[in-house]
């Protein structure tokens, strides 16, 4: 009897360990501190522009559910005359919250919860895998977790501004850069489609953003071609071949997203694009961002204000101390091994000096580049480059990992611990989210429209950048189009007021992009449709084309009917724009596939350098970080460790505590100043506190002045402080007043009065307010001080 060798069999948690990478495991789970706030509490927060996107994710859903899965049209905006918004403005995000609403029956709040959530995650894990397959995966873990916790990704992007899609790149970029790395290193035909492939899903998912990373995903290719020769020969042995071959991916990833963008380019005077710098209010001076803050920490939320929920316009003292630390780390020890990969000297550069680039540009000495260069000025936010700061200054503080790892376990072993606690714990703060306000919302279409009708969410968008150029003076809302809407589908969208008598019109059929009616008259006429004119909208009788033209001066869809039986057809079809962009895509698409196919056939790929788990010492390291954020968590995340929670009649996070009273409702509890001492032409920022300490009966302005015992000679004033209409205040809690003075460059030098207070018209007759009847204010003590708050004095040199 024989018997057959058979050949050893691993024991699966061998072969669980191959597959599964217990770093990116402990990174994702990490990364899960980052939730704490949404599983507080139901909904979300007020943020700038939650409701925005509530609504569009709202809308883009109503399009899904009428089969138009990549709407250009937004039907129900501008009380039913719709909007271009999905033409303009890149959806990736909304088509990602229609999906999780049909696979999870969300309703748009809870879709954007899961997003925010996912996109935590996509950050944290791409961050982990670029990091991994360029260094080594602790400096993975590191970077993730410095990427993830940074102030503007964790806290000021989903809750203050709750700028979802701004969110989404930025998540993405990390994967985006995984997939470039991965093909710089093995020069496949499928890390060719897919570093092209998540390249122009980039570019879909935040016009502006995505614009400024692929911008730094070009420069970081073009950097890589430079110093190719540098490299070390190990990697493989054609590094420039390699750089050429991802450049020309990233140029098929924007082909492939032409469609999307090359129509946005063509068209932009079709809508009031020009409004996105136009509006003083988004004027870019009025938001650089001063060294002192950029570099402080990220101070603790108060629950006591009424309008707390305030940006966190930090670069995060962890990011930016932890990547200081890995470049001093990688510089000493370059100086003792000199096996280091010049690869990474070469990218602790590269990012340091980007690092430093994007940092200037959010300065206000940088005041003078934004204006010699107008494309900047459509970022609008100077802060807004923190996100790509974030990305940067997370590479440089994984570098930390490469000393670390070579350090004795005794030494490596805490600093690792440290390491991983430090952008956590500093986090804190940033984990409390106030003004919770947004726990349910009516996103139905009559819902929105009395939105609008209150002169809230137009369209949603601020300064009608969407609103078609046709459009030379907006109708007033329709009483028909509205109760059409709020009844539900089908809408007529046709004038019927404006018909002549005799015209027998039925509708047939309405989708969020088409219309259709049978009519019957004895005589031609005008069929003036409730839709703004944009192109792309079509006209057929009974399938013969039809000029179509804008109405004046509302830009509503007309044309001419011919007398008889007919059958009319309108729909939102496609331009010689669109098309051309659609052919940019679909030729991208086959230029790539063909690219592939051939560097496929070459067989000079390599494979991808094989990255070890974590030692079971780092691993443990990274574990015990965790364990102590836990318990960080559980003894500070309260009411007064986290956060502070001022009583009704406080502010304790005022830098400068005062009492002074305005009449006999309105207190100033205290201000901030960012100094006392300035130069002609500096930016003065002042924060005033204010409490009502009950209700106030009329509508009061503000003013703050700087003068020297007359006219003042630089001023800002509020119709309402801090956008809240003083009718409106309750003894809740206080208000935070924000105000920018630029003073004058003619300033002369000397001593000023900073003085504050507080006027109405309502006590007036209509066209007598003049200056308005002012407060009378008083010390705490009741002397009394005239009809200003005199805070302080500063000095101009």
């Amino acid at each position: 009897m024989s018997t057959t060798a058979q050949a050893p069999t691993r024991p699966v948690s061998t072969r669980l360990t191959r597959y599964l990478d217990s770093g990116l495991l402990l990174t994702l789970l990490l990364c899960l501190f980052t939730i704490w706030p949404l599983v507080q509490q139901p909904g979300l927060p007020n943020g700038t522009d939650t409701l925005y996107h509530i609504y569009r994710v709202a809308e883009m859903d109503r399009a899904w559910s009428h089969g138009v899965l990549m709407p250009g049209w937004a039907e129900t905006f501008y009380y039913g005359y719709g909007s271009p918004v999905f033409h303009y403005y890149a959806s990736l995000t909304y088509y990602i919250t229609s999906a999780l609403a049909r696979l999870l029956a969300l309703d748009p709040v809870d879709s954007l919860r899961v997003l925010t959530t996912l996109a935590m995650l996509l950050a944290g894990g791409g961050m982990y895998l670029f990091m991994r397959d360029s260094i080594s995966k602790l400096a993975g873990v590191i970077a993730a977790l410095v990427y993830v916790y940074s102030p503007y990704i964790l806290f000021t992007e989903p809750y203050t501004r709750g700028a979802y899609p701004e969110l989404m790149a930025l998540a993405l970029f990390p994967l985006v850069m995984w997939r470039y790395q991965r093909l710089l290193q093995t020069g496949s035909g499928l890390a060719l489609m897919l570093a092209a492939l998540s390249s122009g899903l980039l570019i879909i998912t935040h016009n502006l953003m995505a614009l400024v990373l692929t911008g730094l995903l070009a420069a970081w290719l073009v950097w890589q071609g430079i110093t190719a020769r540098f490299f070390v020969r190990a990697i493989h042995e054609s590094p420039l071949r390699y750089v050429v071959l991802s450049l020309g991916a990233l140029i098929g990833g924007v082909g492939l997203a032409g469609y999307f963008w090359l129509p946005v380019m063509l068209e932009q005077e079709a809508a009031r694009l020009g409004n996105l710098t136009a509006v003083a209010q988004l004027d870019f001076r009025n938001f650089f961002v001063p060294l002192a803050e950029l570099l402080a920490f990220s101070p603790r939320s108060d629950a006591g204000a009424v309008n707390g929920l305030l940006h966190q316009l930090n670069l995060g003292v962890a990011q930016w101390g932890l990547a200081l630390a890995g470049i001093a780390g990688v510089v000493w020890w370059t100086q003792r091994a000199a096996s280091l990969q010049r690869q990474i000297i070469s990218w602790v550069g590269f990012f340091a000096l980007v690092t430093l680039a994007l940092i200037f540009l959010m300065l206000p000495v940088s005041a003078f580049l934004w204006e010699a260069t107008a494309p900047l000025a459509f970022l609008q936010f100077p802060w807004r480059f923190l996100g790509p700061a974030a990305f940067c200054l997370a590479v440089l503080a994984g570098m930390n990992a490469v000393w670390l790892e070579r350090l004795p376990a005794k030494f490596g072993t805490p600093l690792i611990v440290l390491t991983v606690v430090l952008p956590l714990a500093l986090a804190m703060p940033t984990l409390y989210v106030d003004e919770w306000e947004h726990t349910a919302v009516d996103t139905s279409v009559a819902a929105y429209h009395a939105a609008e009708l209150s002169g809230l969410q137009r369209a949603t968008t601020f300064s009608d950048e969407y609103l078609p150029s046709t459009v030379i003076a907006e109708p007033s809302a329709n009483a028909d189009l509205l109760a059409d809407y709020a009844d539900g589908y089908p809408i007529d969208k046709a004038n019927r007021a404006a018909l002549p008598p005799g015209v027998d019109l039925t509708a047939l059929d309405h989708g969020p992009q088409q219309d259709q009616w049978r009519v019957s008259s004895g005589e031609a006429f005008t069929l003036e449709v409730l839709t703004y004119y944009f192109p792309g909208w079509q006209a057929e009788i009974d399938g013969q084309a039809v000029a179509v033209r804008p109405s004046e001066p509302h830009g509503l869809i007309t044309f001419e009917v011919h007398a008889g039986d007919h059958t009319i057809r309108l729909f939102f079809g496609a331009t010689p724009a669109r098309d051309m962009g659609k052919g940019v895509s679909a030729a991208a698409a086959v230029v790539l596939i063909g690219l592939a196919l051939m560097v496929t056939r070459q067989g000079t790929t390599h494979s991808a350098p094989t990255r070890h788990q974590l030692s079971p010492v780092h691993r443990a390291a990274v574990i015990a970080g965790g364990v102590i954020q836990l318990v960080l968590m559980l003894v500070f995340m309260r009411e007064g460790g986290a956060w502070v929670n001022s009583p009704p009649g406080q502010a304790q996070v005022a830098q400068n505590q005062v009492v002074y009273n305005l009449g006999e409702s309105i207190q100033l509890l205290g201000y901030d100043l960012n100094s006392r001492t300035f130069r002609p032409g500096d930016r003065l920022e002042l924060t005033v506190y204010w409490y009502g300490r009950e209700r106030v009966a009329y509508g009061y302005a503000t003013f703050v002045h700087v003068a020297a015992g007359g006219p003042p000679l630089a001023q800002a004033d509020a119709q309402n402080p801090a956008g809240r209409p003083t009718i409106k205040w309750t003894p809740v809690g206080y208000i935070r007043d924000p105000y920018l003075i630029m003073l004058p460059q003619t300033m002369p030098p000397g001593e000023y009065q900073l003085t504050v207070g507080m006027y109405t018209c309502d006590t007036r007759p209509p066209g007598e307010c003049g200056n308005g009847d002012r407060l009378l204010v008083t010390d705490e003590n009741g002397a009394p001080l005239g009809d200003s708050v005199p805070l302080t004095t500063i000095t101009v040199r």
